[in-house]
């Protein structure tokens, strides 16, 4: 990814940054289509790229229920689940941080202000991803599919990171990759930048966030920090 501005005219205030994680944070989703790939391949079905986008965003169950209704074959959500997550969790160690993703932390931290991370995929994973590419630290709050009654595109996660961060909605900007993302930010009333992985994205991005730009160094100067807010000790 190469760095790219965003319209002059746009400028987000921000009281916290929330950070979606697979596609956005970190660079994943490659790996993802590959360990969900084989999970298909072992019953006959050939799981595509595209439908591997198709799902993005929107949680593990959410691509299996996908993948019993394109394919046919049986699934059982927790036993399936858990068996993709233990193939990805042994190759984490191929995972790296987004383009400009350190920057941007420490940008936040520099001004003081408190930053969440609000991902659809389950606790135990999302966990193990930010350690292994180290930044566990860095988040005041970590909000996790497995947390809340509904995942993305539902607005739980998001609200429940700004409830955690002490900010309201409205002062946080939303930092996603995926529709199923923004589409959350937006019904959290909350502001959103939408960073796609392969630029300038699906079009609905455009529809749904504040603004789309190329990566995470173009993001943070869509940011305008409001930094010394409130904020209650990481979950």
């Amino acid at each position: 990814m190469s760095s790219s501005d965003p319209p002059a005219h746009v400028t987000l205030e921000a009281r916290a940054i929330v950070f979606d994680m697979d596609g956005l944070l970190v660079d994943s989703e490659p790996l993802w289509a590959a360990v969900e790939g084989d999970f298909a391949r072992v019953r006959g079905a050939e799981f595509t790229a595209e439908h591997a986008a198709s799902c993005v965003g929107r949680g593990l169950a959410n691509t299996l229920r996908f993948m019993n209704a394109t394919f046919g074959f049986a699934v059982d959500l927790e036993r399936d689940a858990r068996d993709i997550v233990d193939r990805f969790l042994s190759r984490a160690r191929e995972l790296v941080l987004m383009p400009g993703a350190l920057a941007l932390l420490d940008a936040a931290a520099a001004e003081r202000v408190p930053v969440a991370l609000g991902s659809s995929s389950d606790r135990r994973l999302v966990k193990a991803v930010v350690a292994a590419v180290g930044v566990a630290d860095r988040f005041a709050s970590v909000v996790a599919g497995d947390d809340v009654p509904r995942t993305k595109p539902a607005p739980d996660i998001f609200l429940e990171c700004a409830l955690d961060l002490g900010v309201e909605p409205a002062g946080c900007v939303v930092l996603e990759d995926s529709v199923a993302g923004v589409l959350a930010g937006r019904a959290a009333a909350m502001k959103v930048i939408a960073v796609p992985e392969r630029y300038p994205g699906d079009p609905a991005l455009a529809d749904s966030a504040d603004v789309v730009v190329r990566d995470l160094f173009a993001a943070r100067r869509a940011i305008r920090f409001a930094g010394g807010g409130p904020y209650t000790a990481s979950k």
